[in-house]
């Protein structure tokens, strides 16, 4: 079921944090469009469980006109006071705390935070950056961020958004991907210990290869890898610049970090007018769901895929895909994920019947090659066409973990 906020009585325009409450299991994403005449940029995210005392996000960007936020939500009826820890690609970490109001929300426009406040010292205002943020008070929060590209007059043309998540990991997946000359494809790795992290970051390419590279996240920093760019350690320079591919990264001395994966399209920075960003998934699984896909026609042309990857390193993953309609479920549909390796589900080419329509998906992992169910890991990603420009606006993310 879709609900369009902007219809709801009072909600016209307003800016908003959203608690959804069930009896039952659900799966729950919010998708939005800005500019709804011409529905030039998009951006989505699944919900959380519930919130935390302390959020990290990983990617983070405030120079070459980017506007960076991160986005506060206290649903207690204390207020809370938050510090946050910004670390930097080198030098120490900045820190600064702020209060979030009893059951509200707070904006922090990264890019005007001033070092000390009203020093006139922007530190922030050109730098990638990631961020630890830690309630000093006992009082749980959420934490979401928002990364938008300005050019010219227009502000805010192309703009992603993910949640912060609640615990670092030394084991990060990343089902979406691709490089080439459309799409440049960016892993966006923090580490905010205070040891370097050792990684191995795999890439399984969607022909079956596999290629590595040993990455050092230097302790309290952050690293930005322009996948298109990295030659990995066992192949050819180049050899990642063209194909769709997941990622897989292994800390090798069991320091904790944080994997984001961020995607701009078209071209190169010069040309980009879209983006979208997820978080990695810490764990695999056999059952994800996700409440969001649309396919229409001209003029948008919405398009979905559902992206699998499955990191075991010698069973096919066998796969079945039932879309969820409102008026109920669709016939499912199974499709083979070889070992070490990730599959794009076309929706509009494997499932025609959902021309026209919007739905949600339940994706099984249901057999492997070796016996039982291969656990995998799903993402769902979305686009149109819109001011005549193809694949105007995007978006992307994890799917709900189910089981």
């Amino acid at each position: 079921r879709k609900v369009v906020v902007n219809q709801v009585p009072g909600m016209a325009n307003a800016e908003f944090a959203t608690l959804v409450e069930s009896d039952a299991q659900v799966v729950v994403d919010r998708q939005m469009w800005w500019n709804t005449a011409e529905a030039y940029g998009t951006h989505a995210e699944g919900a959380v469980k519930a919130p935390s005392l302390v959020w990290y996000l990983a990617e983070g960007a405030t120079h070459s006109h980017f506007d960076l936020f991160y986005l506060l939500q206290n649903p207690s009826t204390i207020d809370a006071t938050v510090k946050v820890r910004y670390l930097l690609p080198t030098g120490s970490p900045l820190e600064k705390t702020y209060v979030v109001p009893a059951n509200s929300r707070a904006n922090i426009w990264v890019n005007n935070e001033q070092f000390p406040s009203g020093s006139g010292n922007f530190a922030l205002a050109a730098t990638d950056v990631s961020a630890v943020l830690e309630v000093q008070n006992n009082v749980p929060i959420i934490v979401e961020r928002a990364m938008y590209l300005t050019r010219g007059t227009e502000q805010f043309t192309a703009g992603h958004e993910s949640a912060g998540v609640t615990a670092p990991s030394p084991t990060w997946f990343l089902a979406e991907g691709a490089t080439g000359p459309l799409f440049d494809l960016f892993v966006l790795l923090a580490n905010p210990s205070a040891t370097d992290a050792e990684t191995k970051v795999s890439y399984l390419l969607d022909d079956g290869r596999t290629f590595t590279q040993a990455v050092t996240v230097k302790a309290n920093s952050r690293q930005t890898l322009w996948v298109d760019f990295q030659t990995p350690d066992d192949g050819p320079a180049g050899v990642l610049n063209g194909p769709a591919l997941s990622t897989k990264v292994e800390v090798q001395n069991g320091v904790p970090i944080i994997v984001e994966r961020a995607m701009w399209w078209p071209g190169g920075p010069a040309q980009w007018y879209e983006a979208h960003n997820s978080p990695g998934s810490t764990v695999t699984g056999t059952r994800w769901g996700l409440a969001d896909g649309v396919l229409s026609g001209p003029p948008l042309n919405v398009a979905t895929y559902i992206l699998l990857a499955n990191t075991d390193s010698t069973a096919t993953a066998q796969v079945t895909i039932t879309l969820l309609y409102e008026d109920g479920p669709g016939p499912p549909r199974t499709f083979a994920v070889a070992p070490s390796s990730r599959t794009t589900i076309n929706v509009a080419a494997e499932f025609p019947e959902a021309a026209g329509r919007e739905f949600g998906a339940l994706v099984e992992s249901v057999a492997g090659s070796g016996g039982g169910p291969v656990p995998i890991v799903v993402e769902r990603a979305l686009y149109n066409d819109a001011r005549g420009l193809f694949l105007a606006g995007g978006n992307n993310q994890l799917a709900t973990r189910l089981q």
